[in-house]
């Protein structure tokens, strides 16, 4: 071989070597630099909300970025969500998708381009939702169901999450879970889109309404607009005549502080005290509620009493007097 030839060819071995390269970073990195993202925010988002849709709270979350994974070969480089097999999974962010497909480690996935340079990924998906590479991404688009697919344990059905930097190195996802989480009237307009996306939109529905019947009869009493197919699936579970006994019941609870004395305080006893308590039960939250809700509305007005009404005062920005004082009426009325 003359030396022109072995030159030619030497560079033209260099070329495939450096495109080979470029191409199997932009797979490593899921696509991220062959799709437009002109149009997502230059800043990171600080905070964002769960993107497990149901069943999930940031209480719920046990901190594992960073745990031993493979017998201490590697670290572990997201956060996982456990959750029903199925359960759906939205953007929580604007974003670009960059990458959609099946691993023998990730399972089924969906890589996405996010504001500041970030992407997320989503892996062991149960199914992916009908999105390509390039697809822009409104927060609460649908991108697929948690599963256990890849190398996650058979049945531990979990969403692994992965945020990465510009850099393409993981960043613990956990603190920035703590977002203002999604509204309920935000879970059921998302669902209208959702449910398009599935193969049987009436058994997806069943399947929800089952799962997770306290969201969907509280949107419902909320006369929040839904699917059609929940609609069905309420009217078909009686669930909606529940509805409506719950919808009066709400009506006389909303009721009771009008006919409450002001100045009702520790140590009183009557139907006043039970009506109080009543009304603290159905219309308040937190730990001291939930010790009244245990003891029940006794007609004595105790300790536990004073500390759930302290509790009502606190999360309504009232003075915290542990009494039936005229601003609390006010708030209650």
């Amino acid at each position: 071989m003359n030396m022109k030839k072995y030159t030619q060819r030497l560079v033209l071995l260099m070329v495939i070597f450096s495109v080979s390269a470029h191409t199997a970073l932009a797979s490593h990195r899921g696509g991220y630099d062959s799709v437009d993202r002109s149009d997502l925010d230059d800043d990171a988002v600080s905070s964002f909300p769960i993107p497990v849709l149901f069943g999930v709270s940031y209480s719920s979350l046990v901190p594992d970025f960073g745990d031993p994974r493979g017998g201490g070969t590697r670290s572990h480089e997201g956060q996982d969500m456990r959750a029903l097999q199925g359960t759906p999974i939205v953007s929580p962010t604007e974003a670009v998708v960059t990458s959609v497909g099946t691993g023998a480690s990730a399972g089924k996935y969906v890589y996405t381009a996010n504001p500041g340079g970030e992407s997320f990924r989503y892996m062991h998906l149960d199914s992916i939702a009908d999105i390509e590479r390039g697809d822009k991404l409104s927060v609460g688009d649908f991108i697929g169901t948690v599963g256990d697919t890849g190398n996650a344990p058979d049945g531990v059905y979990h969403l692994h999450f992965e945020v990465k930097d510009e850099d393409n190195d993981a960043t613990d996802p956990y603190e920035r879970l703590d977002g203002t989480p999604f509204t309920l009237k935000q879970k059921m307009s998302f669902l209208e889109d959702i449910l398009k996306d599935v193969d049987d939109p009436k058994e997806y529905a069943e399947f929800l309404v089952a799962n997770f019947p306290e969201e969907f009869t509280d949107a419902a009493i909320a006369e929040y607009s839904l699917p059609s197919e929940v609609d069905e699936v309420l009217e078909d579970t009686g669930v909606d005549e529940n509805i409506e006994l719950l919808a009066q019941l709400n009506e006389l609870i909303e009721m009771i502080p009008s006919v409450i004395p002001v100045g009702v305080s520790e140590g009183d006893t009557g139907v006043a005290v039970s009506l109080l308590q009543t009304y603290l039960i159905f219309n308040s939250e937190g730990n001291s509620r939930d010790a009244l809700a245990n003891a029940s509305a006794t007609g004595y007005f105790g300790p536990i009493t004073t500390a759930a009404l302290a509790e009502y005062q606190d999360n309504n920005r009232l003075d915290e007097t542990g009494v039936f004082d005229l601003q609390t009426k006010e708030e209650m009325s």
